[in-house]
């Protein structure tokens, strides 16, 4: 397999463990760079952060999101099959509580939805990326 473009790091290529791999966490933790795990309700996902933490350190934590994103911005969270139907307030203070509980990163998956993906993307980029600062990391 090639990847293209070449990484330019020379310690490999960064490897996300997704779910368990059938692994032991404690396999995961040491051997990948990152967890790749399901959305989970916060209840649930405070006790998989907690543990990956005690595990990994500062390893990243990341989950995939399936996001409808909701024309009005004041619309409540509800969760979906994978993920949240919501408006951009409440995805801002549910991406903050995971962050606080522990998730470094988190892709959206915009599809299915009502709005246009380019209507989407203008609207998470105006209002919800600038609340979350990039880190070097």
């Amino acid at each position: 397999m090639e990847v293209l473009p070449k990484p330019e790091q020379t310690a490999g290529i960064p490897i996300a463990v997704a779910g368990g791999a059938q692994q032991t966490p404690e396999w995961i933790a040491e051997h990948a760079d990152a967890s790749l795990n399901y959305p989970r309700d916060l209840g649930a996902l405070r006790l998989r952060t907690r543990q990956w933490r005690e595990l990994a350190g500062e390893k990243p934590y990341v989950t995939p999101m399936v996001l409808t994103l909701q024309e009005d911005p004041h619309t409540p969270a509800r969760p979906i099959r994978l993920g949240l139907s919501t408006g951009r307030d409440a995805l801002i203070e549910h991406l903050e509580t995971m962050a606080l509980l522990g998730v470094s990163h988190v892709s959206f998956n915009l599809r299915p939805n009502d709005r246009p993906v380019e209507e989407l993307l203008q609207e998470l980029a105006e209002y919800v990326l600038p609340r979350f600062a990039a880190s070097d990391a």
